[in-house]
């Protein structure tokens, strides 16, 4: 028996989870997208594919191909069994067995992990720390029992943000954290909301300029989609639609894959670049943000570091360029940073 520590970043959008491995801190993503039993999917074999159930025998699909996804964007997300199942999806894909004993730390965002006054909403976090000590089953097929996911003998809970200012002052894990002499900015792009958290050189959280703004990549989604359409219909595509998996596409890599007719009138797949159209796309939001940013953050000389972070802070590391170019302590961070630092806020 391994006892093993999971960080999972288990947000809307993706789930990321952190690991030590060999001494060394391996990453995983995958999109949070459920499907009920309904959407069940099977191998070659008959097996059933990335099914689980849950204590209340209810079962979901973990999948990205499911066809009616189930809304994740609720008030109780946390503490939802959808949410449980997402975590143990992860779990299971990064090698975690049932004979493992899993130390597991989960996140919350700023907005949720405290409450308007500041207090920790503790009510919450409890009910997240509650929710994922209870057991995950997987599908199998159809004649064989579920089998438990993980053994999860301790569960905490995080703010995301705050986690992330750990993965910049903690150099590995294991290790002290690095002191600040001023002021840490943290700045989380996130798929819903955009968290803006600063912390003293204490690491105390100082409210009065931290916030959140409605704001994230889910915003770019709809203007992309009205761009891509546009872009395609100007090389003789007929779309009336633009798919899901091609937005995913243009935001990944940069580019999608369309079938086009050629010259000859063979129609071929094609890469289309669309790297110019994604910043487009993103190129309100980021304006909001950039304005409710210096609203809250101030003078942003009084800062140690102002980090970025977040699903976004690559995505749209180009429109933050004359941040980059006009503070040489503006950092932009991957979109692990905060399941890093959780890792490492856990091990110390």
């Amino acid at each position: 028996m391994k006892t093993l520590r999971r960080a999972v970043d288990n947000g809307y959008n993706h789930h990321k989870h952190a690991w030590l491995e060999n001494g060394e801190i391996k990453l995983m993503k995958y999109p949070a997208i459920l499907g009920s039993s309904s959407e069940a999917m099977t191998d070659m074999s008959g097996g059933y594919s990335n099914m689980y159930e849950t204590t209340s025998g209810e079962r979901f699909v973990v999948d990205a191909d499911v066809s009616k996804r189930i809304s994740l964007r609720t008030d109780d997300y946390a503490t939802t069994e959808g949410n449980r199942v997402l975590v143990n999806h992860g779990l299971k894909a990064t090698g975690v067995t049932p004979e493992d004993e899993v130390m597991l730390v989960t996140s919350l965002p700023v907005r949720d992990f405290f409450n308007s006054d500041g207090s920790r909403n503790d009510e919450l976090i409890a009910g997240q720390k509650q929710s994922m000590l209870q057991p995950v089953r997987a599908v199998i097929n159809k004649t064989e029992d579920p089998k438990q996911v993980a053994n999860i003998v301790r569960s905490d809970v995080v703010s995301e943000a705050v986690a992330a200012a750990f993965d910049y002052l903690v150099p590995s894990v294991g290790k002290p954290a690095n002191t600040l002499e001023a002021p840490l900015a943290v700045l989380d792009f996130g798929g819903s909301t955009f968290d803006v958290v600063t912390l003293t050189k204490d690491l105390r959280i100082r409210h009065s300029s931290s916030g959140t703004l409605a704001r994230g990549t889910m915003d770019i989604v709809d203007p992309l989609k009205s761009l891509i359409k546009e872009r395609l219909n100007e090389m003789g595509a007929n779309i009336k639609k633009v798919p899901n998996h091609m937005v995913t596409q243009a935001m990944e890599k940069g580019e999608i894959r369309v079938t086009l007719d050629d010259n000859n009138g063979k129609r071929e797949p094609r890469s289309v670049p669309v790297q110019k159209l994604v910043l487009q796309a993103a190129a309100e939001t980021v304006s909001e943000i950039k304005a409710f940013v210096k609203q809250k953050v101030g003078d942003f000389h009084e800062y140690e570091a102002i980090l970025l972070v977040g699903g976004g802070s690559l995505l749209c590391k180009e429109l933050f360029q004359d941040w980059l170019d006009d503070m040489g302590h503006f950092v932009i961070m991957d979109e692990y940073a905060n399941a890093r630092g959780m890792l490492k806020m856990v091990s110390i």
